[in-house]
C-alpha cells in the first residue's frame, strides 16, 4: 500500500512539474547561435558550453534551495564538476568552452560545498568519440578520488570484470559531422558487489539492477541506471556500514554512481532536471546525516535552465 501511495504522489508531482514547465518559456543561455558539432582527432564535440555567469547564478539558486530544503546545516556536502570533452580538444575559432576549474571555483564561492577536483584525472581518451559522455571503464581513479574525499572508500576492486555490450555504440553526435566518425563500443564494469545491488525506481515502482539491459537496447548509454530517471534508490546489501549518500546529478552520474555504491549501504540518486526540487518532499524523505554529492558536467552547469 505504501508503495502505491508513493507512486501516486510521484505521478501527481511529475504532472505538476510538466504543467509548470509549460508555463516557462524555453530559452538557451546562448541564444545567438545553435551549437556546432566539430571533430578533433576522431572525437566529436559541440560548442554548447561557453562561460555564462547568468547560467551559473541560476544553478546556485537551484542548489541553494535544494540544500536549504533538505540538508540544512549539513557539513558533508561535496561537489565535483565534470570537464566538457571540448576542454581536451582544439575548438572552432571564436569558441572557448568553460573550464571545469573556473566553474567549480565560481560555485564554491557561492555554495556551502567542498570541491572534489577530478579534472586532472581525465583526458580526451576517457570520453566516447561519438558522444559527450565519459567511459565508465576509465573512471576508476575518479571514483576512488571522490570516495576517499568523502571518507567512504570503495571495497577491493580485484573481483571487478569488464564486459562489453554487443554491437556498436553510436552516440548523440553520430551522423552530425561532415567528417566520418569511428563507432564506439560500450563497456561496463561488474562485480559480485554490483550484481548484488538493487535499484528502486520511484516513478515506475519497480526494482532492478544497476545495469538496465532492456533500456540499453534502445539507447546503449541508458544501460547505466536505466537512463534519465528523476529519483532512484540503490541498496547495497554487502555494505559493511549503514552510511547513506544522496547524489544530485546529470547523465554523467549514471555511469559513475555504481562505482561509488560500494562505500554506502544506500545511495539516493536525484536528477532535478526531471523532478522539481519542491516535489521531492512529496515522494521521499532523505536520511538525516547523509553525505551529499553534487555531480554535474560543465555543459549542464553552463545551461542550467534545465534545473527545476
Amino acid at each position: 500500500m505504501k508503495r502505491w501511495i508513493e507512486r501516486g504522489v510521484f505521478l501527481l508531482a511529475a504532472a505538476a512539474m510538466v504543467i509548470a514547465a509549460a508555463a516557462i518559456p524555453t530559452r538557451r543561455v546562448q541564444e545567438d547561435t545553435l551549437p556546432e558539432v566539430y571533430v578533433y582527432r576522431g572525437y566529436a564535440a559541440a560548442t554548447d558550453a561557453p562561460w555564462s555567469e547568468k547560467s551559473l547564478d541560476f544553478a546556485v539558486k537551484r542548489f541553494s534551495h535544494l540544500l536549504e530544503a533538505y540538508f540544512p546545516g549539513s557539513e558533508h556536502v561535496y561537489m565535483s564538476v565534470i570537464p566538457d570533452k571540448a576542454a581536451f580538444m582544439e575548438t572552432p575559432e571564436g569558441y572557448t568552452p568553460a573550464g571545469a576549474q573556473e566553474t567549480a571555483d565560481y560555485l564554491a564561492q557561492r555554495l556551502p560545498v567542498e570541491i572534489i577536483d577530478i579534472a586532472p584525472l581525465l583526458a580526451l581518451e576517457d570520453y566516447y568519440r561519438t558522444d559527450p559522455h565519459w567511459r565508465q571503464e576509465r573512471l576508476s581513479a575518479v571514483a576512488q578520488t571522490i570516495s576517499e574525499a568523502m571518507d567512504a572508500p570503495v571495497p577491493d576492486t580485484t573481483e571487478e570484470t569488464l564486459r562489453t555490450l554487443a554491437g556498436e555504440f553510436h552516440g548523440s553526435y553520430w551522423g552530425k559531422t561532415a567528417e566520418p566518425l569511428t563507432a564506439d563500443v560500450l563497456s561496463y564494469i561488474t562485480s559480485p558487489l554490483l550484481e548484488g545491488c538493487t535499484v528502486y525506481d520511484y516513478e515506475t515502482d519497480s526494482t532492478g539492477g544497476v545495469y538496465d539491459f532492456t533500456a540499453a537496447e534502445k539507447s546503449p548509454y541508458d544501460l547505466f541506471l536505466g537512463g534519465p530517471k528523476a529519483l532512484l534508490r540503490i541498496e547495497n546489501p554487502a555494505a559493511d556500514n549503514d552510511r547513506m549518500l544522496v547524489v544530485v546529478r546529470d547523465s554523467f552520474g549514471s555511469s559513475l554512481i555504481p562505482l561509488l555504491a560500494g562505500g554506502y549501504r544506500t545511495v539516493y540518486v536525484v536528477d532535478i532536471r526531471y523532478m522539481a526540487t519542491d516535489a521531492l518532499a512529496r515522494v521521499t524523505e532523505f536520511p538525516e546525516g547523509a553525505d551529499v554529492l553534487l555531480l554535474y558536467s560543465v555543459a549542464v552547469l553552463q545551461n542550467s535552465i534545465t534545473l527545476k
